[in-house]
């Protein structure tokens, strides 16, 4: 699996990375982050190759779309399958 640094063109390269890495934000703003990110994910070419790697090695912001809560859950439904 590629670290999302070597994908080609990605759209998140494209506007900055404050809005996928918001562990500062709270409330509204962090959902507006949120929102904003999710929204841009949705049309990138890597999202679910960055969704993996979010699932398989991130514990903050969004990665292919995923929150960090979306990762948790994903996680648990997984460890729960294979355990």
């Amino acid at each position: 699996m590629r670290e999302p640094r070597h994908y080609e063109a990605p759209l998140c390269a494209e506007v900055g990375g404050d809005i996928w890495h918001s562990e500062d934000a709270v409330g509204y703003n962090k959902r507006q982050n949120n929102i904003l990110a999710k929204s841009i994910c949705q049309n990138c070419r890597h999202r679910t190759e960055c969704a993996e790697w979010g699932i398989k090695n991130e514990a903050y912001g969004v990665w292919g779309g995923l929150t960090e809560i979306e990762r948790k859950k994903i996680r648990r439904v997984r460890n729960a399958k294979t355990g």
